[in-house]
């Protein structure tokens, strides 16, 4: 029996001794960071002077954007960053301002596809409504992206051939400070990161994002205020920024 005893207390011995010296388990790697901003990458800078009516691409492409001065204040400067602005405006109240919309013609730089494709905006704004930016709307045949701010949580949206995915900051950002939000569209995921840092991920598949209508900046161009809201942002954009990666 003595020996039983002492072979039961060093097997116990032996087992506290594992459990002590057993390494814990990795913690999860930590999501990586937004992709750089490629070469040949769609930039609007929106720092043109007061009155202009051109949204100047900077990059490579050469994909200008069409405003109206009477519905965008360019020129706008805050703190050093010059950039536009839309005064406030209730997102449903008639009639419909088309004035307030920036267009980018249709091209395939902009749309979506079926490979990552990534937009970054830095913003600012205090409402708790608003598209930001879109190509397409809800029933376009292609499909559509946007960024939209609905209860001033922002929140990129991607519609494809074979699906829809969508994910959202968590938290509101309309605090009236600038933020930068970045949206990164994979084969099998949507991505937010906000300020550079992981906000939220929702895995998916859309299929092939491509349709034939342009980009939108400030809200939507087929609305009426009656049957489809125009959804108009207010609030104020430093800069836009679309690539793709492979």
């Amino acid at each position: 029996m003595r020996n039983l005893a002492l072979a039961t207390l060093a097997t116990l011995a032996t087992a506290a001794t594992l459990a002590l010296t057993t390494a814990p388990a990795q913690a999860a790697a930590p999501p990586p960071p937004p992709p750089p901003t490629p070469a040949d990458a769609v930039v609007w800078d929106m720092n043109e002077a007061a009155g202009a009516t051109v949204m100047q691409d900077s990059g490579p492409q050469g994909l200008n954007g069409v405003i109206d001065p009477s519905g965008v204040q360019t020129g706008f400067m805050l703190a050093g960053v010059t950039g536009y602005s839309w005064v406030h405006r209730p997102p449903e109240q008639g009639p419909p301002s088309p004035e307030r919309i920036i267009q980018v013609p249709d091209n395939a730089y902009l749309d979506a596809g079926s490979d990552t494709f990534t937009i970054e905006i830095r913003y600012r704004t205090k409402e708790n409504f608003g598209n930001i930016i879109q190509k397409g709307q809800a029933h376009t045949f292609g499909g559509q992206w946007k960024i939209q701010n609905p209860q001033g949580i922002p929140s990129c949206l991607f519609t494809g051939k074979t699906g829809r995915v969508a994910t959202a900051a968590k938290t509101p950002l309309n605090d009236n400070q600038w933020h930068v939000l970045t949206c990164v569209k994979t084969p099998t995921s949507v991505t937010m990161y906000v300020d550079g840092v992981y906000r939220n991920k929702k895995n998916g598949t859309t299929g092939l994002i491509d349709n034939k209508k342009p980009v939108t900046v400030g809200g939507k161009i087929e609305c009426d205020q009656i049957r489809v809201t125009c959804d108009y942002y207010s609030g104020q954009i430093d800069y836009v920024k679309i690539s793709h990666t492979a």
